[in-house]
């Protein structure tokens, strides 16, 4: 059977997406990118913004327009339920609403007309983004949701309660990766730093990571989604002083404390700055996501952020324009126009360029960068991976089998590196 499948949502759903479609092709399945002559279609939305919403909302429509009469339309993701209740969905035989968290089991269970359960082991796969091919670098994602009530975001009309993976469960899982070849893990989440606080009623992540890190033939932990505001002391610690943890995920968006006070964020730039400094002090690589055209942003307010960012070596992972919702507490504020946004973004997305040239340059020479894992090989080429970044090079420069270790990371893969910025990160 030919599956399009289709996703609009987050790193999650990225995650879920990627074990759905391996589920589906071991299945005998194939996945094809025709929506028009699939035999059956998935499609993952998201409420990270307003903009999303309608986008899946115009996507959903236009799904099941173009599709074959004869051909099931799978709506799954944050916005399924509502979508559920449109009009055009209504009493509609060839469109099956899947709310379900974990949609994997559920979407082929449908396809496959079985009645499969999810287990505890399937719902840990679930979690897990194969960065690379061997495992050799995966993804975790150990939490899900958020207290904060950032004024820009999601929480103010989609409230999801701190969900955190079991303590035992995650580790035995990642433990067992460790043992057949995954040699970095990146834990991820929607607000990592809040990781414990739903089933021990505290954030134990420095614990997590502490433990996880015992594993001898683990090298590297890579922390995503940590905020200032929910810093405390002993993660703090753990990350400034575990040697496995190379690279976290701060959460900024602007170094302008007239913003941050009006996105409320729950720290100022003095608080970001001292996490920081006691990262980059133990050589640990400090990356961000950065948010342009917030309601009454001025260039004053880019100019702190650009300058912070060069002054202090942060590598921007990604920068969001701003989008305004009638829900948010922000959409009161005055907003920018639609072309002021774009030049906000046009003037930082520039200056970060450069910037992380710089960071990754730098990075580069840094011990656990010139620990790279032969990962894949075709006609002419051999692919690496090291706790940065994936990169190819001339197969004539080595002859290795997979998993084998390659002591100099190629500095030539800075240059493609420091002009990617991604535009896509959504709250």
């Amino acid at each position: 059977m030919n599956v399009f499948v289709l996703n609009d949502g987050c790193v999650r759903e990225d995650a879920l997406t990627q074990n759905l479609k391996n589920r589906l092709k071991v299945e005998n399945h194939t996945i094809t990118t025709d929506y028009k002559n699939a035999d059956i279609l998935v499609y993952t939305t998201c409420a990270g913004t307003g903009r999303c919403i309608e986008a899946c909302v115009e996507m959903s429509y236009f799904l099941q327009y173009c599709k074959k009469k004869t051909s099931p339309l799978i709506i799954t993701g944050c916005l399924a339920e509502l979508i559920g209740k449109l009009d055009f969905v209504k009493n509609r035989d060839d469109i099956k609403i899947i709310a379900k968290k974990d949609f994997v089991v559920p979407v082929t269970n449908y396809i496959n007309e079985e009645n499969k359960k999810t287990t505890k082991k399937l719902s840990l796969e679930h979690a897990t983004k194969r960065l690379c091919s061997q495992d050799i670098h995966i993804q975790f994602m150990l939490e899900d949701g958020c207290t904060n009530k950032c004024s820009f975001c999601k929480t103010h009309y989609y409230p999801k309660k701190v969900e955190s993976a079991n303590y035992i469960d995650s580790l035995n899982y990642l433990k067992e990766k460790i043992s057949n070849g995954t040699r970095i893990i990146t834990l991820s989440g929607e607000n990592l730093t809040l990781y414990g606080i739903d089933q021990y009623k505290k954030p134990i992540l420095h614990k997590f990571i502490h433990e996880l890190a015992q594993e001898e033939d683990l090298n590297y932990i890579i922390v995503n989604e940590i905020t200032a505001q929910n810093m405390y002391p002993e993660l703090l610690e753990e990350l400034v002083r575990n040697k496995k943890v190379v690279q976290v995920s701060l959460q900024l968006e602007s170094a302008s404390d007239k913003l941050l006070t009006a996105m409320n964020r729950g720290h100022n730039l003095e608080k970001y700055d001292y996490i920081v400094k006691k990262l980059q002090e133990q050589g640990k690589i400090v990356d961000t996501i950065l948010m342009t055209g917030f309601p009454t942003e001025t260039e004053e307010d880019l100019n702190k952020t650009i300058n912070y960012i060069k002054e202090r070596q942060i590598y921007v992972e990604g920068i969001s324009s701003y989008e305004d919702f009638y829900a948010i507490p922000s959409h009161t504020l005055e907003q920018l126009s639609e072309s002021e946004k774009k030049r906000h973004l046009m003037i930082v997305g520039q200056a970060i360029k450069s910037s992380n040239y710089e960071v990754l340059e730098r990075a580069m020479s840094y011990p656990f960068t010139n620990l790279s894992y032969v990962i894949g090989h075709d006609e002419k080429r051999v692919y690496l991976a090291n706790s940065m970044t994936h990169y190819s090079i001339k197969k004539n420069l080595y002859e290795l089998p997979l998993g084998a270790v390659v002591e100099e990371a190629p500095k030539r893969i800075v240059k493609r590196l420091g002009s990617k910025i991604n535009y896509q990160y959504r709250y």
